[in-house]
């Protein structure tokens, strides 16, 4: 199972990491029926708040897994956020609680898998250590909200909501990232020398729209997933290319 880029920028914006606290005993994940769990290393920041991501993989249906994680939160004492101060930045399930002795929040997103799995996003934001956040390294669409931005191994994030439509904001990119000399390399990448910025607009609900921005040194990008990742456990070694015909009279004397 692998944590795909979409997530990992999603509970980004939510954060995550580890504080002591004298009180209530720490909070420990309870997914039911696991199959399968990945641990993102290292600690990452989202707007200046240390960050850690986890992902499991579940046998049980995404409802019930919420009102589980639902009742978590609430033996726990946490603080949920009524439904009007909640912000859905996709169609997928996703709650996020905050424990206020620590000034922790806790935030899981539940992706239904079409074999009848799910997969369960984990985030957690340590608020009592937030740094100031640097000034947005892309242009934000007039009226954009909930701005967030994240940094990790060597790739910045920008997300955000915005009430426009897709297309809208694809031009807007299309004029303000051609004005800073990128070039569009395919729909929603951009390159500039060794950068690369991508872009990715999708729709939340009728009128809003989210978007993600990556940026990158065109690097990374570009490296075989076999080079960047290392062998993959199954994965066939190539065969050896074939030697060199001898020529004619070689090896006579």
């Amino acid at each position: 199972m692998q944590l795909s880029a979409r997530w990992a920028v999603l509970v980004l914006v939510w954060g995550a990491g580890s504080a002591s606290a004298q009180g209530r005993p720490g909070f420990t994940w309870d997914v039911p029926r696991v199959l399968e769990a990945v641990d993102v290393p290292g600690v990452m920041r989202a707007d200046g708040i240390p960050v850690k991501l986890r992902s499991v993989l579940s046998a049980e249906k995404p409802e019930v897994i919420l009102q589980h994680l639902v009742d978590r939160f609430e033996d726990a004492g946490f603080y949920l956020p009524p439904d009007a101060h909640r912000t859905q930045w996709l169609a997928e399930p996703q709650l996020t609680a905050l424990d206020t002795e620590r000034l922790i929040s806790y935030t899981f997103v539940l992706q239904p898998n079409p074999d009848g799995t799910t997969t369960v996003v984990l985030g957690e934001a340590n608020l009592s250590q937030a740094r100031r956040a640097q000034p947005a390294f892309a242009p934000v669409y007039p009226g954009g909200t909930d701005v967030m931005q994240s940094d990790m191994e060597g790739a910045r994030t920008l997300t955000y909501l915005v009430t426009a439509a897709p297309e809208k904001v694809r031009d807007f990119y299309l004029k303000e990232l051609a004005a800073a000399g990128f070039t569009e390399a395919s729909t929603g990448e951009w390159l500039r020398g060794g950068e690369e910025v991508r872009v990715a607009v999708r729709p939340v609900k009728a009128g809003r729209v989210s978007v993600i921005l990556m940026r990158r040194t065109a690097g990374e990008a570009a490296l075989e997933p076999a080079l960047r990742e290392g062998a993959q456990p199954g994965a066939t070694a190539p065969a050896p290319a074939p030697a060199p015909a001898a020529k004619p009279g070689a090896g006579k004397r």
